[in-house]
C-alpha cells in the first residue's frame, strides 16, 4: 500500500467516525426532545389551552380584516 492509499484509508476512516459519532448524538438528543414535546402537548390538552389556541387561530384566520386587527391587538395585549 503506497503513502498515498494509507492518507485517503486514514481520511475515509476519520470522517467516517465522525460522522458516526454525530449520528449518535442527534439520535439521542431527538429521543429527550421528542420526550419534552409530547410532555408539552400534555400539559397543553390537559387544561384546554391548545384547543383554546386553535380556536383563537381560527377565528383570526376566518374574521373579516377589521376584526383580524382588533384580535391581534388584543392578543398582544395579553
Amino acid at each position: 500500500m503506497g503513502f498515498w492509499s494509507f492518507m485517503a484509508l486514514g481520511a475515509v476512516l476519520v470522517f467516517s467516525l465522525e460522522a458516526y459519532r454525530i449520528y449518535v448524538k442527534s439520535k439521542t438528543r431527538s429521543t429527550s426532545e421528542i420526550a419534552k414535546i409530547e410532555a408539552r402537548v400534555a400539559a397543553l390538552e390537559a387544561d384546554g389551552g391548545l384547543e383554546e389556541r386553535v380556536r383563537t387561530l381560527e377565528a383570526i384566520v376566518t374574521d373579516p380584516k377589521t376584526r383580524l386587527n382588533e384580535a391581534i391587538d388584543n392578543l398582544r395585549q395579553a
